[in-house]
């Protein structure tokens, strides 16, 4: 079990209520890496954008498509945190309150949330970011360009999917 007292005590997360208001704020946030990701991603593939931006051929944004994609997920991360009144300064820590409070619990304390029932947080989503964060610490500090672009598509995808999800929950009273 996670003592979440323990990372209280730490400094990795806070309880504060003020930063519920806050919620959505994230969501934006997100929605910037989700667009900047994309942004990239499509740069990859239309030539005449990249003549017109002066894009070196050899240029290649898969490393920043997966650094997108991965702080897209952990801002939704942190905005789940703030609905119910966490904030978080440690990426590990923010992993394992998403999990005591989305995953074992299944459900909210009633005042924060009525029920999860549309979007129920399951391991498998926790398990996807704490996945695009490693795998962006590969990519940033790889050099071989096919592990790259293979990471970049996945974390495409899981970014939309944890996002989603995400905003499902954040969006419920």
């Amino acid at each position: 079990m996670i003592n979440i007292k323990k990372l209280i005590n730490k400094g990795f997360i806070a309880r504060d209520e003020t930063v519920k208001k806050l919620s959505l704020s994230y969501l934006a946030k997100t929605k910037n890496n989700l667009v900047t990701m994309r942004v990239l991603s499509e740069l990859q593939l239309n030539q005449k954008v990249r003549e017109l931006l002066i894009i070196p051929k050899d240029y290649n944004p898969h490393e920043w498509v997966v650094v997108c994609g991965y702080y897209a997920m952990y801002s939704s991360a942190l905005a789940l945190l703030a609905k119910i009144g966490f904030k978080s300064r440690n990426h590990t820590a923010t992993l394992q309150v998403l999990e005591e409070y989305f995953v074992k619990k299944k459900i909210l304390d009633q005042k924060s949330f009525l029920s999860l029932k549309n979007a129920v947080f399951q391991k498998e989503e926790i398990e996807k970011l704490s996945e695009a964060r490693h795998k962006r610490e590969i990519v940033q500090y790889s050099v071989t360009k096919q592990t790259t672009k293979e990471i970049a598509e996945s974390i495409k995808n899981d970014a939309y999917d944890f996002v989603n999800k995400a905003e499902l929950i954040i969006q419920q009273d």
